[in-house]
């Protein structure tokens, strides 16, 4: 999205915030047993309600705005070039890397997994062919989490699910916009500061209201929220956060047209932030005290069932459990919604204006979120066993990872995106025949060669930085 000098920078300095939470939400997963039984690396003995409480919390809002600031930028884009262009650059940004990371890269999570379940993994060969018989064998509408034994790879798309599902939405965009390209645009009746904040509050609790009367539908036919549907086999979304994700995206689309941006004023930053406040802390307590409590019930059932053949049955809930349920499902949209505009309003204020730094990771932002999730698994890994708190552990898997997927997106992937394929590529045939063993550590050495390089060059910046400004 631009206006008649440049880019929206405060945008782009939204979304580097949203990836780069992305990245602390997966570091954070490693210590939310029983929640997310389910990740490849699992610290019970570090694990604490707080930390579950967090990642609950940030799901709720960094897709939705992801997928809001994307469709900000879908107009502005088709003017520049034609539908079949824009539709092949998003293929290739979006797509592509989806099907590398696929075969490259996305079993990892699972060896990690049958690692940590069994006391002989199978070898990372039979874990590769093992997932690409599930991908063959997945129907044609597929809910991701069936299956039982130790020893089955349930066929995901992993964190690139996202990827998937923007493309495919946008294309949908594209080819619903053809009919109305060459129509002349007529004069735009530009809403109040007023209307803006009123517009919005509306649609935030009609949402709201919305997606719990949708929760309390799949409850009732007994549809449990969470997995994601794999439609075709090329696209994935999680089944119940599909409600917010899509309305998201259409609110994108709606304040692109209706030129909000292009205004001087959505509404105050502190009025924003302070419903956003409330109504993310109203939805925090009763996470914290009423559904993440029955959900680690439920998830101990769920990781018995999936590991043994003595099923268990599913933990009654209690009324005020239910209640806290409800709740939840009402304030979900409304602090998304209030977030999102808080985030807006403050960044445009205060985060719009171009810098060396804030440029480049907007340039590495779909890289970065792409390759972001393997150093997490192996660090996860490493780091398992460290005898230091988590705090420190998440800290510094942060402080590395980030730089690392920087770097090597700037000095590999970017640049040379066929090379990169083809290095990847190798590497993980060379794996196949090697074993995971090699994998990881290779993987590892990368990781640290990459993070070193950005130091390197962070340093040399810095220097010539300050030499700059020295007077002559």
């Amino acid at each position: 999205m631009e206006n008649n000098q440049n880019r929206f920078v405060y945008l782009d300095n939204i979304r580097n915030f949203l990836v780069y939470n992305v990245i602390l939400l997966h570091v954070i997963l490693m210590f939310t047993y029983p929640l997310a039984f389910y990740w490849a690396v699992i610290d019970k003995e570090g694990s604490s309600r707080i930390y579950e409480t967090a990642v609950v919390s940030m799901t709720i809002y960094l897709m939705p705005c992801l997928l809001f600031i994307a469709a900000l930028f879908i107009f502005p884009s088709l003017k520049r070039v034609s539908p079949l262009e824009y539709i092949k650059k998003r293929f290739l940004r979006l797509y592509v890397p989806v099907i590398v990371f696929l075969f490259c890269v996305a079993d990892i999570s699972y060896q990690l997994l049958l690692k940590r379940l069994n006391s002989v993994a199978p070898t990372y060969l039979e874990t590769f062919l093992n997932s690409w018989r599930g991908f063959i064998n997945i129907p044609g509408i597929y809910l991701t989490g069936s299956g039982t034994g130790s020893s089955f790879v349930v066929f995901g798309f992993q964190h690139t699910w996202f990827l998937t599902f923007l493309f495919f939405i946008t294309l949908i965009v594209v080819v619903l916009s053809l009919p109305f390209k060459r129509k002349s645009s007529e004069p735009k009746k530009v809403d109040s500061r007023k209307e803006i904040i009123l517009k919005t509050i509306l649609f935030a609790v009609v949402l709201g209201i919305f997606y719990a009367a949708t929760m309390v539908y799949y409850s009732m036919h007994g549809i449990t929220p969470g997995p994601f549907l794999i439609i075709g086999k090329v696209v994935s979304f999680p089944n119940h956060q599909i409600w917010v994700l899509l309305p998201l995206f259409l609110f994108g689309l709606y304040v692109y047209k209706k030129e909000w941006l292009t205004g001087d004023d959505i509404g105050s930053w502190k009025l924003w932030g302070t419903m956003a406040f409330v109504f993310l802390a109203l939805y925090v307590l009763l996470q914290h005290t009423g559904c993440v409590p029955a959900i680690e019930e439920m998830m101990k059932v769920a990781e018995h069932n999936r590991l043994f053949d003595n099923k268990m049955p599913r933990p009654p809930m209690s009324f005020s459990t239910q209640v806290a349920f409800l709740g939840t499902y009402l304030l979900e949209p409304l602090a998304c919604i209030f977030l999102l505009m808080f985030f807006l309003s403050f960044a445009k204020m205060f985060f719009n204006k171009t810098n060396a730094i804030t440029t480049f990771c907007s340039k590495h932002s779909i890289n970065v979120y792409v390759l972001h999730l393997i150093p997490v698994l192996i660090l996860q890994y490493t780091f398992m066993n460290v005898p230091i708190t988590p705090i420190i552990k998440i800290i510094l898997m942060a402080i590395i990872i980030i730089p690392a997927c920087l770097w090597l997106s700037h000095r590999l992937v970017y640049p040379y995106p066929k090379i990169a394929i083809a290095f990847f590529v190798a590497l993980k045939l060379a794996a196949l025949a090697a074993g995971f063993t090699f994998y990881y550590y290779a993987l590892l050495v990368l990781i640290f060669i990459s993070f070193a390089g950005a130091v390197y060059e962070s340093a040399r910046y810095m220097v010539a930085q300050k030499a700059s400004l020295k007077p002559v």
